[in-house]
């Protein structure tokens, strides 16, 4: 039987863009600046949905497939593990950067739109997120809607850190731009 994979961009930016125009039209006089950064942080959390489940398959996989990686550092392991030059060796380390970088934007946002404070409730919400995400894949994955994926520790570890980093990035940026403000 033939599968079709529903590209979750493309079907998000649809409902996005209703969104939108609907907010628009019933609260003409929000601020358009706070407006276009929850505009953009709801089109980030599509974008990340998309990257992580690779999009819906229709009709389910009849022999969803699991692995586990449970041993935490272990990306450490695969960087050393394989020929530095390699395929392997630069897609470990590709991954790697990835998974790190998939939650820094939401750690601005955080700061941003949520007006999150202490870095401890920041890192407790992008964990969350993260442990959501690896859920939401091995739900999707285990009822074969999503082609295999790898329950990851290392996912939780890197995304955590990543999203945690992108808090306080941007909370020492807003900090030095007050000080600049106020010493002016």
């Amino acid at each position: 039987m033939p599968y079709i994979t529903l590209n979750l961009v493309f079907i998000g930016m649809i409902l996005l863009g209703l969104y939108i125009v609907i907010d628009i039209i019933r609260q003409k006089n929000r601020n358009i600046i706070k407006r276009l950064v929850f505009y953009s942080f709801l089109f980030y959390s599509i974008v990340v949905i998309e990257l992580t489940t690779g999009g819906i398959t229709i009709p389910p996989t009849d022999n969803p497939l699991f692995r586990w990686q449970l041993i935490p550092f272990h990306f450490i392991y695969d960087w050393f593990s394989f020929d530095r030059g390699s395929w392997f060796f630069w897609n470990a380390v590709k991954l790697s950067f990835f998974n790190f970088i998939l939650l820094f934007p939401l750690g601005v946002y955080l700061s941003i739109l949520y007006k999150v404070k202490k870095i401890k409730k920041a890192a407790l919400i992008v964990f969350l997120t993260s442990l959501t995400i690896e859920a939401y894949q091995f739900v999707l994955g285990y009822f074969g809607f999503v082609f295999a994926r790898t329950i990851n520790i290392d996912d939780l570890i890197l995304n955590t850190f990543g999203g945690t980093l992108g808090f306080i990035t941007f909370e020492w940026i807003r900090k030095k731009i007050a000080n600049k403000k106020f010493n002016s």
